[in-house]
């Protein structure tokens, strides 16, 4: 009878807890059998219910269950493989990759119901957003485990890791604080490296600090082709005329299906389509019509209702707010907050744009409540509906700042990395509505700066700049004799933002170390015993950073001079040269015709 009620109770983890605590030691089996009695394991798999349980910028007002609405074929990889549980995955240690609105959080929330209703593994689901950062990693997952429903020991979490009967699910590594990511990825491959057996996937957008990693193997998500659109938006629709209206537009735009290639940008637009038969020209015009198409689509869509404004703003003064809103939350790193703090963010955003005091508990309700762009997360939090949203409109209050202002933003991106990190996205959206000043404050003097030219315009990379542009992190795979097998390239701005630049240094940085060949073995066989151990590898070969080598070797100027000479000869000195002549050409020009 007892059986009964825990198996309806708890579905298939019943089975999973009696297999675990038959397994254990005498010592560890009380422990394990309070940490999953039924009460608990109630409480778990009502946790694991819970993240099946979301909003969706579709339907803000409600919250729905994620099996419904969730699209499986919009997740491919590009190997082309799927998965639905983890045991697909080739690699216990896995790093599903991709950019925003690809469907990251939703894919591993799927993940963990399906591994919830199976019997293989128990899945414990973690937002790295919701870390506190103020522990070492483990001790915080302990935390947000037992948050989950599990209280677990040092010696519980050492036999369960060791099991193969738990995997842990954590969503959003690129959303960890830019100046803990360095410590939480390398204490993360310390976890891996220690398990071997346990089953941790984690989520990231690309270059955000996980790309280096020899013990995850990296999955990257797809881009929707157009096929898969055409069926992702007749799941969004059970009105087969409408979906097929939406439909017809994409088949004969080629622009607009390069654009609508994830599913928030698909959905985004289905719903400014829906309310406005508007198609945008280009991305940034795409995401400047979300504000007034999600300030509208509650109130004149529907005949004859209006829902009232508590704040009392005109249009103009509610898309500035959130323009700034936007700027000042993610200044602060936060893309979720409590309460309080989105009270605090509207007041300086208000000041920003010299609106009356005390309108914040109103603006609150405004936002949420008609333009669902931010909405409540929790308790007494709130969140944006998307990341890539708050974005977009920092990027619009950034572009509209004065020039010196916004010369000084620019450059702290350059200089700063961590701060590189905070506005990515927002950057790829500058290049687009800031153009001139991009390309003028920021793309140039990024150039310039990465190749560290001198006064005669000749090319001198330093060890520091050259670390920067191909990853602090990365690594190197050899043979005990030197033989270069793999490179794991770590995450940096280059990469992103000029990708050629990365691909010429990394290039160069390969045939620089295929000359060591001798250097290298020697550096293998001349570490002590601890640094040997470390650095081998379980395919019998050995990993070791490339900056340890060079450093550890003194080839730091001779790998400079190395990069520097083939830099100076190559296309990029002259595009830069015509770059910078093109512009100040473009200013003359401005004078000549304004002067004033």
């Amino acid at each position: 009878m007892l059986e009964e009620v825990i198996k309806k109770a708890t579905g298939g983890l019943d089975r999973l807890v009696d297999d675990l605590v038959k397994s254990a030691s005498d010592k560890v089996k009380e422990k394990l059998s309070e940490a999953f009695s039924l009460r608990k394991l109630v409480s778990l798999k009502a946790n694991i219910g819970r993240v099946g349980r979301v909003k969706t910028i579709l339907d803000p007002d409600s919250i729905v269950d994620l099996n419904k609405i969730f699209f499986e074929k919009a997740i491919t990889f590009i190997d082309g493989g799927r998965a639905k549980n983890v045991s697909f995955f080739s690699s216990k240690h896995t790093l599903i990759e991709g950019g925003p609105g690809q469907g990251k959080s939703m894919y591993l929330r799927w993940l963990c119901l399906n591994e919830g209703d199976g019997s293989a593994h128990i899945p414990i689901f973690i937002e790295f957003r919701n870390l506190r950062y103020k522990k070492a990693l483990k001790a915080e997952l302990f935390e947000a485990i037992r948050e989950f429903g599990v209280d677990l020991s040092d010696d519980l979490f050492d036999f369960l890791a060791k099991s193969t009967k738990i995997v842990f699910i954590l969503d959003g590594f690129d959303e960890v604080p830019n100046s803990e990511r360095l410590r939480v990825a390398r204490e993360l491959e310390t976890i891996a490296r220690t398990y071997p057996d346990l089953r941790i996937v984690v989520s990231s957008r690309p270059d955000s600090g996980m790309g280096s990693s020899v013990y995850f193997e990296k999955l990257i998500i797809n881009n929707l082709s157009k096929e898969c659109q055409a069926n992702f938006v007749r799941h969004l629709y059970s009105d087969g005329d409408q979906a097929q209206a939406i439909n017809n537009i994409l088949s004969s735009n080629d622009f607009l299906t390069e654009v609508t290639n994830t599913p928030l940008l698909l959905t985004l637009f289905t719903i400014t389509y829906n309310a406005r038969q508007f198609k945008p020209d280009s991305l940034a015009e795409f995401y400047s019509l979300i504000f007034p198409t999600m300030l509208y689509r509650h109130d004149r869509l529907k005949i004859g209702y209006e829902r009232e404004r508590t704040a009392g703003l005109t249009d103009y003064q509610m898309q500035r707010v959130f323009e700034a809103l936007s700027f000042v939350s993610l200044k602060n790193n936060r893309t979720r907050f409590p309460s309080s703090d989105f009270r605090s963010y509207l007041e300086s955003s208000a000041k920003l744009e010299r609106i009356d005091n005390n309108l914040e508990d109103r603006l609150i309700d405004d936002i949420t409540c008609i333009t669902a762009l931010i909405i409540r997360d929790g308790f007494d939090h709130y969140s944006f509906s998307h990341k890539s949203i708050q974005e977009y409109f920092s990027a619009v209050f950034l572009a509209r700042l004065s020039d010196d202002r916004k010369a000084s933003f620019y450059s702290l991106t350059i200089l700063d990395f961590d701060e590189y990190r905070k506005w990515q996205n927002s950057l790829a959206f500058l290049s687009t509505i800031d153009e001139k000043d991009y390309t003028k404050y920021f793309l140039l003097p990024f150039k310039r700066n990465a190749l560290n030219l001198d006064s005669n315009n000749k090319v001198k990379i330093t060890y520091k700049s050259l670390l920067s542009m191909i990853g602090l992190d990365s690594k190197t795979e050899v043979t005990e004799d030197g033989t270069i097998i793999k490179l794991f390239w770590g995450d940096t701005s280059y990469a992103v933002i000029y990708k050629e630049y990365s691909d010429f240094t990394r290039s160069l940085v390969r045939d620089f170390l295929e000359q060591k060949g001798l250097e290298i073995a020697k550096f293998i066989s001349f570490s002590d015993v601890d640094e040997y151990e470390k650095y081998q590898h379980g395919s019998g070969n050995f990993v070791f950073s490339i900056n340890s080598f060079i450093r550890g070797e003194n080839l730091q100027k001779e790998a400079c001079q190395y990069i520097s000479d083939r830099f100076e000869r190559s296309h990029f000195m002259s595009e830069l040269d015509k770059a910078e002549k093109g512009l100040v050409a473009s200013e003359k020009v401005a004078d000549d015709i304004l002067q004033f």
